[in-house]
């Protein structure tokens, strides 16, 4: 199972790799920008995307969208700090919101859903 983040802001994508990492024993990818997981993803597999509302190029929701049409059966957790997004979270097909700030049992807890329950 491979997993990745989107996350421009340095510190927030290094502590979910490195509390995903731990928690789940994989590898997990980390991407700047919405295109560029978007590029890697046309000839690369990526299982559970966790992926930040507000990144450059593709942005979240944009992001979100074009994977759930093109690869329906990926699972996307969008990562928001914006309650004013609510409606468009509604909207989108998203697997799981992760709200910000979030600590480390919110990660744990989406670690047992998506990865534990479903081996």
């Amino acid at each position: 199972m491979k997993i990745a983040v989107v996350e421009a802001d340095k510190d927030i994508r290094s502590f979910l790799i490195d509390a995903l990492s731990y928690s789940v024993n994989r590898e997990v990818l980390s991407f700047e920008s919405g295109l560029a997981i978007w590029n890697y993803l046309e000839c690369n597999s990526i299982d559970i995307i966790f992926c930040d509302a507000d990144i450059p190029d593709l942005n979240g929701f944009e992001l979100i969208s074009k994977i759930k049409n093109k690869y329906p059966k990926k699972i996307c957790i969008l990562m928001t700090g914006k309650p004013h997004y609510e409606k468009k979270i509604e909207l989108l097909k998203v697997d799981a919101m992760l709200a910000k700030p979030f600590d480390l049992n919110d990660i744990f807890n989406l670690v047992q859903i998506f990865i534990v329950e479903d081996k």
